[in-house]
């Protein structure tokens, strides 16, 4: 037996409630609109940060390992053997 398909508004509705970052995501979890409005907007930075901890080119990828910065690229260049 085949899924029914759901209509564009109806799937863009459900995407809606299951992204954290959109106010219908805690609107359909009983929140005020004002404060779902509130809680969409301060999960971006949250979500930036967390890429940005998993991103080997970020200084946040670093500091989140304990390590004080990266290693820049130029000391990999002036490392290598000229002939």
């Amino acid at each position: 037996m085949a899924k029914k398909s759901l209509s564009k508004h109806a799937r863009d509705n459900r995407a809606n409630q299951l992204n954290p970052a959109h106010p219908a995501y805690h609107r359909s979890r009983g929140v005020s609109a004002e404060l779902a409005e509130s809680l969409a907007t301060h999960v971006q930075p949250a979500l930036d940060n967390h890429a940005n901890q998993l991103n080997p080119n970020s200084d946040a990828y670093q500091a989140s390992r304990g390590m004080s910065r990266r290693p820049s690229s130029s000391s990999n260049a002036s490392s290598a053997k000229s002939e």
